[in-house]
């Protein structure tokens, strides 16, 4: 019995032995795995550190409210991955030299296991086709990993890899005319006698090559050192913009992008809306008008004066000839339909000057399409941002009276009569001049 029993206990030794090993490599393998998670995100940490600081750079050296491109002094593009310097540069000689810089300081350089390289242009990255910025880098950096225990296990080594991709952009947001449209012709059209005159510029999103058409004698003028940006071409600015537009610039996004429509509660109006007929009067305030879900219809002669606050107003706005329409520190948020504003009415709107709407007069819903009317007569004054990103705006300006702060913003614009903007609205959402961006 005893001899049976040392027998056993031998079998138990040999198999035990035999599993030891594949155990311990087992073991070594979690650990390897834990440390090659850390290494990747210390990469991951070093790739968004190089791509951030190579696309901050070239914002910088282009300065507020420069163009960045791939001539600008300081600025490098790279079409394909280039290697940083081993050893990194004490000083950067231009952008992408800063990013290597950053990489290093995080612990990756180009050198034995390591690899780090930046890819850099302008327009669209190559790892985010469906975004433009007017300058992007591409950061990239990988490590070979020795590994410890699970050396055993045959694998000698560990590859990790990560990669950051930025965008650097100069905001438009300080616009007085803003054309959101990509495509199509005549994304801003000024005619007839038009004079159109601007203290911070004219952006005109469409890539058409009559992406501006002015006709009819009609005139754009920029001032403050402003000017007229359009990433598509113009027909008939010619002698006709002051100064010289700039063509075939970098596309931009809704500088307004981030602001959210507002929560519509229940009606307000008990669904009749406002109608004014001849010489009828009315005042009403947010508090207990707050929704209108009839619209809003001002006849010939009707007034309305808005006090402070914010409309919410389903069914589009109609004001008359000879209406009148007044109101201070107003937000009015158009859901469904459009505003029609008729020739000859009074129209005094001011945005809030501070809160949440802050420099927002009109907003209409990003889904609603309807065509949009501002004509006034020669009492007309509509300052703050007038945001119709989805529909045609029609803004019609008169002599004598200037919009000290507005911003015109529609998917399509068309300008008539003799606007004059000093400067652009002062928003919440607006308040830079450009930065960067970690597109992915």
């Amino acid at each position: 019995m005893q001899r049976r029993w040392n027998s056993r206990s031998g079998q138990t030794l040999i198999l035990f032995s035999m599993a030891i090993i594949p155990l311990f490599g087992v073991i070594g393998l979690v650990v390897d795995v834990g440390w090659m998670y850390f290494r990747k995100e210390a990469a991951q940490a070093a790739a968004d550190a190089t791509a951030t600081s190579t696309a901050a750079a070239a914002y910088q050296a282009a300065g507020t409210g420069g163009a960045i491109t791939c001539a600008t002094t300081g600025v490098k593009c790279y079409s394909d991955p280039h290697a940083c310097d081993y050893p990194v540069p004490t000083t950067a000689g231009d952008n992408v030299q800063a990013g290597c810089m950053y990489a290093d300081k995080n612990g990756f350089d180009n050198n034995g296991r390591q690899a780090v390289t930046i890819q850099s242009g302008v327009g669209h990255a190559p790892t985010s086709s469906g975004v433009t910025v007017e300058y992007w880098a591409i950061a990239r950096v990988s490590e070979r990993v020795p590994q410890l225990f699970s050396a055993v296990l045959g694998f000698g080594n560990g590859m990790i890899t990560a990669r950051a991709t930025t965008g650097a952009f100069q905001s438009t947001a300080g616009g007085c005319v803003i054309a959101l449209n990509r495509t199509l012709p005549s994304a801003v059209l000024v005619s007839g006698n038009a004079s159109v005159t601007t203290g911070c510029g004219v952006y005109v999103n469409s890539n058409d090559a009559s992406a501006v058409n002015i006709n009819g004698g009609a005139t754009i003028t920029t001032t403050g050192g402003s000017k007229t940006e359009i990433v598509g071409g113009c027909s008939g600015c010619s002698g006709n913009v002051t100064p010289a537009p700039d063509t075939g610039v970098a596309a931009f996004g809704d500088p307004l992008a981030q602001l959210s429509p507002p929560t519509v509660g229940s009606c307000t109006d008990g669904g009749s809306g406002i109608n004014l007929g001849g010489h009828d009067s009315q005042e009403i305030n947010s508090t207990t008008m707050g929704v209108i879900c009839g619209g809003i219809n001002l006849g010939s002669h009707g007034s309305l004066t808005l006090d402070p606050g914010l409309y919410i107003i389903k069914g589009g706005i109609t004001v008359g000839a000879q209406a009148t329409i007044t109101g201070n520190g107003v937000t009015l948020y158009v859901l469904t339909g459009g505003v029609t504003m008729n020739g000859g009415a009074t129209i005094n709107l001011q945005a809030p000057s501070t809160g949440d709407w802050q420099g927002i007069l009109f907003y209409q819903d990003r889904s609603d399409t309807t065509a949009s009317s501002l004509v006034g007569g020669t009492g007309e004054a509509m300052n703050g941002v007038l945001y119709f990103p989805a529909a045609a705006l029609t803004y019609t300006g008169n002599a004598g009276v200037v919009a000290t702060r507005t911003t015109i913003i529609g998917d399509t614009i068309t300008l008539s009569g003799t606007p004059s903007i000093s400067a652009a609205a002062t928003t919440a959402f607006s308040g830079t001049s450009g930065g960067v961006t970690l597109i992915e």
